[in-house]
């Protein structure tokens, strides 16, 4: 048994620094999945509007989404601050500059709903600062 030890010992060595490497970056990744399961999705609202402008889901279904503002303070339309609002929904969420927030919403009739902008970018006559959440 020692001999062939010996005779392998490299390949043992490297063996040992490659699975060493790969169980870290594994657990890393499983971790991630973990933890983004719960956000069904992402919506990054800027100052080129928001992406992705259309948010589908179904009836009575809850919606976690989480909102990303990318942008910062400098901004001198609206200070870097954006929302996301829906009067036929009655939400209206505000992000600071340079923040995320995750929220759950629920719509229990079908149909498209506006979301909008109205702080900044020339707000919500703006086509960009405009959204649809659809229902179905």
């Amino acid at each position: 048994m020692l001999n062939i030890l010996k005779k392998y010992k490299l390949e043992l060595i490297l063996l040992t620094v490659v699975v060493g490497a790969i169980i870290p970056i594994t657990l890393n990744f499983v971790a991630a999945g973990e933890q983004d399961s719960t956000i069904g999705k992402s919506v990054e609202i800027s100052m080129s509007g928001y992406n992705p402008s259309t948010i589908n889901a179904n009836v009575g279904e809850e919606i976690t989404i989480k909102l990303i503002n990318p942008d910062n303070s400098a901004h001198l339309d609206g200070g870097g601050w954006h929302q996301f609002a829906s009067d036929e929904l009655d939400f209206d969420y505000r992000l600071s500059p340079k923040s995320t927030e995750v929220i759950t919403l629920k719509v229990n009739k079908p149909g498209e709903y506006e979301f909008y902008c109205d702080i900044c970018c020339g707000g919500r006559e703006n086509p960009s600062m405009q959204g649809k959440l659809i229902i179905s």
